[in-house]
């Protein structure tokens, strides 16, 4: 048997030792737990994700609440949406990125909320 057929299985076995080890801590797919790597705070996409979340399920409410008493659609008019740091802890880092990230996921949910109970199908 020619030495290249000896040495092929051996490379075979040390990459798919490389590969499942890279897998099976998440760094192949990029994720690292939610932190940086030396635990300074939070990654910024699950700190956008985790704000996003928040808003969108207080707009919910405050746009059903809206919708029922039949007031206009203004999300930016609620307190939660001006303030923006409902679920916020300073761990999280950049108080901007997470009062972006939950005004976008509160005028969604505002909306969606919104639209479930007004009965008049109006246009805003």
């Amino acid at each position: 048997m020619p030495k290249s057929f000896r040495i092929i299985p051996i490379a075979v076995l040390a990459l798919s030792a490389v590969a499942s080890t890279a897998c099976a801590t998440g760094y192949a797919y990029g994720n690292r737990g939610g932190y940086y790597g030396d635990r300074r705070g939070y990654d910024y996409r699950a700190v956008e994700r985790i704000a996003y979340d928040n808003g969108f399920r207080e707009g919910v409410r405050q746009g059903e609440r809206d919708g029922q008493r039949n007031r206009r659609f203004e999300p930016q008019r609620h307190g939660e949406w001006r303030d923006a740091d409902n679920g916020f802890r300073r761990e999280y880092g950049d108080h901007n990125l997470y009062r972006r990230s939950y005004r976008n996921g509160f005028e969604s949910g505002y909306a969606q909320g919104f639209r479930r109970f007004d009965g008049r199908n109006r246009r805003w």
